[in-house]
């Protein structure tokens, strides 16, 4: 029995050397893992995290294309203003001119149609004129700084990219294989996706913006025409056919429309305010005999800044609120009572759109490639366990890293950001659905899966660089 002490030592020395080759694989392999794990999520951060800068581009533009919007409506709205002003002290003067032989009274119209004039002249009119031009400045700036925001958000998702890698992982940088794609998304594809459109656009782009103006009037700017009441209208059944009628009515009409005048001239807001008393009355004549209506004019005014034409040149039937259709003769003289801010406005600037209105709700993705090289990787051979300096020692060296063939001598992840517009259907009070647009701002990001196509593609660039020595 003496004999057969020692053995199992003898077989633990020989199985040794082969247990402690497989620990060091089990750890290279898991820090390799490790790694490439570490870099994808490196990736994602990266390409999570800048991308978001060009969310906000388009949450951006949106935002700004409310604003001018708004703006552009609140200029309408400052016209209608000094349209209907106007049209005061012309109506409370032309009733002065009657009331003033009434004792009592025409004293009383005389001090107010005085007090309305200099209120008109001193402060609304020249006020409406300084709102207007201050608005106007406003929606140039915004316009502006569209464009600003365009290529500022391209610059700052880079810089965010190699921020965001160096936060994650220090020794990992964004691959050279990445450039020619995001170059590609940043210059062509986003750009295709989206640009600026003016008045000489023919894509339908400048419609759609034109009519969302002319579409958010309140109901002050797009119709003021009504029927004033008993006892200033009595609509009874007509006598007129037997030669008598107590029948008559006082109209009042305007409004405030945006005209487009072609695609060099500015746009002119335009506003017209009339009022007119009207009477039936039977007519005879030798050829004919029959109920006629005559009109008196009492109050008129107008307005418009932009492009230079007076309401005389917009002869629309549908324009004013149909002031034409009711008050005919008054509109034909509300011209000779007409404010001008024509420099003031400067019709719609260059705004941003998306090019093509599909149904869709992407804009075009971003892929990252980013990459470390394999010496950065802690493994036996960087910490000299398993393999000896041959030049020191004629020991072998014993080799137990994973042998796996990598491009470059880099170890790379790949990651893919959706940018896509989403508004809530329970926004909504039916069961409408919003497509991606860049009047409301629900543009946002996450992460998404690279398909086939893409891999394929950038295994093609891999390849290639390989190939080059990059």
């Amino acid at each position: 029995m003496k004999k057969q002490r020692g053995q199992s030592l003898v077989v633990g020395l020989m199985f040794l050397p082969i247990i402690v080759l497989f620990i060091l694989y089990l750890y290279n392999v898991s820090q390799q893992n490790l790694h490439k794990t570490r870099l994808q999520n490196t990736a994602d951060a990266a390409v999570l995290s800048s991308s978001q800068y060009l969310v906000r581009e388009l949450n951006f533009k949106a935002y700004t294309n409310r604003a001018m919007i708004a703006n552009h409506v609140a200029v309408g709205q400052y016209v209608g203003v000094a349209s209907w002003f106007n049209f005061l002290v012309e109506t409370i003067d032309n009733i002065e001119d009657v009331a003033r032989y009434i004792p009592y009274v025409g004293p009383v119209f005389s001090q107010a149609e005085a007090w309305v004039d200099n209120i008109n002249e001193v402060a609304v009119q020249p006020g409406m004129e300084i709102a207007v031009r201050a608005t106007d400045l406003v929606n140039n700036a915004l316009s502006m700084s569209q464009d600003i925001m365009a290529y500022a958000s391209s610059a700052t998702m880079i810089e965010s990219l190699n921020d965001v890698i160096k936060v994650n992982d220090n020794q990992a940088s964004l691959d050279a294989i990445a450039a020619p794609t995001l170059a590609n998304t940043l210059f062509n594809d986003w750009r295709g996706f989206q640009g600026d459109f003016n008045r000489q656009d023919n894509s339908g782009r400048y419609n759609d913006f034109y009519k969302v103006i002319l579409n958010s009037r309140d109901p002050f700017m797009k119709n003021r025409s009504h029927e004033w009441p008993f006892p200033f209208t009595i609509d009874i059944i007509s006598f007129c056919f037997l030669g008598m009628s107590m029948n008559y009515w006082t109209k009042q009409a305007g409004g405030t429309d945006l005209v487009n005048n072609g695609r060099y001239d500015p746009e002119t807001w335009t506003s017209m305010d009339t009022l007119s008393w009207h009477k039936e009355w039977f007519k005879k004549s030798l050829f004919s005999s029959g109920c006629r209506r005559s009109e008196l004019e009492i109050g008129w005014g107008a307005a418009h800044a932009g492009e230079d034409k007076d309401t005389g040149q917009f002869r629309n039937r549908q324009y004013y609120g149909r002031s034409r259709m009711i008050n005919r003769d008054a509109s034909n003289r509300a011209r000779y009572n007409e404010s001008e801010f024509n420099n003031a406005y400067g019709g719609i600037y260059d705004f941003y759109s998306i090019k093509k209105i599909n149904k869709s709700n992407d804009a075009p993705p971003v892929t990252i490639v980013v990459s470390k090289s394999i010496n950065d990787i802690q493994s036996s051979k960087s910490l000299n366990i398993g393999t000896i300096n041959e030049a020191t020692t004629k020991e072998i060296d014993i080799h137990i890293e994973e042998h796996v063939q990598v491009p470059r001598n880099q170890q790379s992840s790949a990651s893919k950001a959706r940018i896509y517009y989403y508004r809530a259907n329970d926004l909504w009070k039916n069961s409408k659905f919003e497509y991606g647009n860049l009047y409301n701002p629900y543009w946002q990001n996450t992460l998404s899966d690279i398909d086939n196509n893409q891999r394929r593609d950038l295994l093609l660039l891999l390849a290639s660089f390989n190939l080059a020595g990059a």
